[in-house]
């Protein structure tokens, strides 16, 4: 690894050379100069050797190097430290032609960097520089070679992990970016960045609870810092603990007063807690500074969605589709519209939005919900819900709608496999177990269907189909008494519920 530091100015005691061999010009030293300097020297090579570096470093050189031309000078007497200051001379000059290229034109800087790089292969610091060019130009496999490269000349810098953990994270390669701030943070534990960066990670990952605990790392090291509330912010609504994200954007609010995004960020934590007009309140202000931002308008939209006051919420979203089209509002004011009973209109916007993003799970699932719940197209559904589930095969509500369909049309093979994986991700779900102990029912696996419903009954002593359920599970086990005592429960539970 190459060390850069800035040069000391001492006071020294002067040579007095002879001053027909070393020339007192000021200009860039010439090949001839350099070749006449060593070969005509009076006070030996290894003085003349020194004596050239120390010029070299004050005036640079007006030619460019190679393999044959410093064959010739080590003919003529430059030594290995010589001829290393001329390629490093070299590197610095074209490094500093990079910085000097305006920041938009990455092919001036990625050019210079590689000419950089030409005279000193093995220059971490010029490696990362061109990788992130290599990342601002979207490059990320260029990129990650060059940090990759930096971190085999230098294994212990923790900004070349920094950098590749960044280029990793631009491909969505979280695991791999992850592992790099992790031994970033290693190197370097008082680097914030390394921990604000793992945290965003850890988020895109839905690891919400590490992405807290980094964003509070980050926090401490920079408690002025409203990045640091704001991302932890958004992990806690993730997580739905709306009053920890309220005193997050709150605190971020205090530290950047105008800033719209983070009173939309409130504005979500309010929306979550129910507190609706509150929410709105924070919308309003976030607009009032950016009257263009898509993002509060949008949340907004939701917020009267949730009100079910469905024009307003269907403005908002047209206005955000205007300033800003993404899937995201066009998959919420189809649902708006579906609340609305305009099918055509949402099935339009659900075509929309997976054409803006055919990776949008939520686009397929609350198409298949439509054709489920408005249309009675069970094929359709089973098709969306199927490209919902390889999207996203986290995302229980999928297996649950497909797996009331496949009850439906009496599959219930596929309907218990849907379930039991629904359970295994939501295993707290009363109408999960409800709905499996029915299989089970079904299919005549009595002792199962009472132990699912009995679960079912567990989570929600108000469950009055579980009991209903179980009542006919007793039975078909020949248990009268229980069965008659479920029976009754349930006719209670019924009547409860009526309005």
């Amino acid at each position: 690894m190459r060390i850069r530091s800035h040069l000391l100015t001492i006071l020294t005691m002067a040579w007095v050379l002879p001053v027909s061999v070393f020339s007192q010009a000021s200009g860039p030293i010439t090949v001839e100069e350099l070749t006449r300097s060593l070969k005509e020297t009076k006070v030996g090579l290894p003085t003349a050797n020194k004596i050239l570096k120390k010029q070299i470093e004050d005036r640079g050189v007006s030619f460019e190097t190679s393999e044959q031309l410093e064959a010739e000078l080590t003919t003529a007497g430059a030594g290995p430290e010589l001829l290393e200051t001329i390629r490093l001379w070299l590197c610095d000059k074209f490094r500093k032609q990079a910085e000097a290229c305006n920041k938009d034109d990455v092919e001036c800087r990625i050019t210079n960097y590689t000419k950089a790089l030409e005279f000193h292969l093995n220059d971490d610091v010029v490696l990362v520089d061109r990788g992130n060019v290599y990342l601002d130009k979207k490059e990320y496999d260029s990129a990650i070679a060059d940090f990759s490269a930096a971190i085999e000349i230098d294994p212990e810098a923790a900004v070349s992990y920094f950098n590749r953990g960044n280029a990793y994270y631009r491909k969505a390669d979280y695991a791999s970016a992850i592992r790099d701030y992790t031994r970033a943070i290693e190197l370097d534990p008082k680097d914030a960045s390394s921990f604000h960066n793992r945290g965003l990670a850890y988020y895109a990952r839905d690891e919400y609870d590490r992405s807290i605990k980094d964003f509070s790392s980050y926090i401490e090291l920079k408690p002025k810092d409203v990045d640091g509330y704001e991302n932890r912010g958004d992990s806690y609504l993730e997580l739905k603990s709306f009053d920890a994200a309220l005193r997050d954007f709150s605190k971020a609010i205090s530290l950047e007063p105008k800033r719209s995004d983070l009173y939309v960020g409130r504005g979500r934590a309010y929306s979550g807690k129910g507190q609706y007009d509150k929410a709105i309140k924070d919308f309003d202000k976030a607009l009032s500074l950016d009257k263009d931002s898509a993002h509060a308008y949008h949340n907004r939209g939701f917020t009267y969605s949730l009100k079910k006051d469905l024009v307003r919420a269907i403005a908002d979203y047209s206005r955000s589709i205007e300033l800003r089209p993404a899937a995201g509002s066009y998959v919420d004011r189809a649902n708006a519209f579906v609340e609305l009973g305009e099918v055509d209109r949402a099935r339009a916007d659900f075509a929309k939005a997976i054409e803006l993003d055919p990776k949008d799970y939520l686009a397929y699932y609350y198409r298949a919900e439509l054709a489920v719940d408005k249309l009675n197209d069970l094929e359709s559904a089973l098709v969306d819900i199927r490209k919902a589930i390889e999207l996203n095969p986290n995302d229980a509500d999928s297996y649950f709608i497909r797996g009331s369909i496949y009850i439906d049309i009496e599959d219930y093979d596929a309907a218990l496999a849907d379930f039991d994986k629904y359970i295994s991700i939501e295993p707290k779900n009363t109408s999960a177990f409800t709905n499996r102990g029915l299989i089970h029912l079904r299919t005549e696996n009595y002792l199962k269907s009472v132990s699912d419903s009995t679960e079912a009954i567990r989570l929600d002593p108000t469950n009055a189909v579980a009991y209903g359920n179980r009542a006919i599970a007793y039975e078909g086990l020949g248990d009268t008494v229980r069965a008659a005592a479920d029976r009754k429960r349930a006719s209670e539970l019924e009547k409860q519920a009526k309005p």
